[in-house]
């Protein structure tokens, strides 16, 4: 009894080919281009994906349409296309999609973040660069409209 033939694949001109034992070349079922292989990136343990920028926040105050949500101690991150808000005390996390953030105001270390309809306060905030734009007129809100509920200091 003999073993049945066995093929080797070898690389010719970027086409996969066979060859069997006797080295007469088979007809290829399919000429398959060989791809590198991307070689992977370190991976860091302490690393989260998706991670574009991170700052340690001493609270947050976000106020939609029922009661607002305030809390102290914690981090800001914008993680893929998410603005993420984690509060320690009480231990809550806020997630806000980037694109539905209308303006972003900032005075000192405080940013103020407003979209169609919430209004985020993120409170001790280092490093941020905020630039003018251009044509840049400062908001009026007269005594009477509804924005002045949101002024608590």
């Amino acid at each position: 009894m003999s073993a049945p033939p066995t093929e080797t694949m070898y690389m010719h001109r970027g086409c996969l080919s066979a060859l069997a034992d006797d080295g007469k070349q088979n007809e290829p079922q399919m000429a398959l281009q060989l791809l590198k292989r991307p070689r992977p990136l370190p991976s860091f343990k302490d690393e989260e994906k998706g991670i574009h920028a991170q700052w340690k926040i001493k609270g947050y105050y976000y106020k939609k349409d029922g009661l607002p949500k305030i809390s102290i101690r914690g981090q800001a991150r914008v993680q893929y296309a998410q603005l993420v808000i984690e509060g320690k005390l009480p231990n809550t996390v806020t997630k806000k999609a980037l694109v539905n953030i209308g303006y972003i105001e900032n005075s000192g270390d405080i940013l103020d973040i407003r979209g169609c309809n919430y209004r985020l306060l993120i409170f001790g905030v280092d490093h941020v660069e905020v630039k003018p734009v251009k044509d840049d007129q400062q908001l009026r809100i007269s005594k009477l409209h509804p924005f002045n509920c949101f002024k608590f200091w």
